[in-house]
């Protein structure tokens, strides 16, 4: 009878972890919302030969000297806290990290959360928007390129070269 109690609480315990992770939306109002932030709206933005991130929101910070450590683990603690299930594609090596994660949002659209930041440098980004099963796949089949100077993920073939994200010195 232990026995069964335990594996019921521990499935309900396990079924409220599911419950209580961030959502995209969320974490992008909590990134935007910190200190520093300006955000500015875009129609859309090329991902892909015919994809795009639409109604995109972006907010970035240029963290002062003192402050980019903090919000460096700002950002990785969001990335830690967002479903694994729904990263796109990512990359992180303590100094520049850069992530994509997308959900459905109906009617063939996908809500689309980017992360990136640069510790050597102090920029940070969050953006938000929308996109299509197209822009996700030019987003999950980019290529990504990681060194000591920066991390570029860049969606080709589909969109010839055009970068995607980009942070280098």
């Amino acid at each position: 009878m232990k026995k069964l109690f335990l594996a019921i609480i521990a499935i309900m315990a396990t079924s409220l972890v599911g419950f209580s992770q961030t959502t995209l939306s969320e974490a992008y109002k909590s990134l935007a919302g910190m200190k520093g932030m300006s955000e500015k709206t875009v129609d859309k933005a090329q991902v892909g030969q015919n994809a795009y991130i639409q109604d995109l929101k972006i907010s970035r910070l240029s963290a002062a000297e003192g402050d980019v450590q903090g919000c460096r683990d700002s950002f990785i603690y969001m990335m830690e806290n967002l479903p694994v299930r729904n990263m796109v594609i990512g990359a992180n090596n303590q100094r520049e990290l850069a992530a994509v994660y997308a959900v459905p949002a109906g009617g063939g659209l996908y809500n689309v959360l980017i992360i990136q930041g640069n510790a050597l440098d102090g920029n940070f980004t969050a953006s938000y928007g929308k996109t299509t099963k197209a822009g996700i796949s030019a987003m999950k089949n980019c290529t990504v390129t990681m060194d000591a100077d920066g991390l570029v993920m860049t969606t080709t073939p589909d969109s010839g070269s055009a970068t995607f994200i980009s942070m280098t010195d």
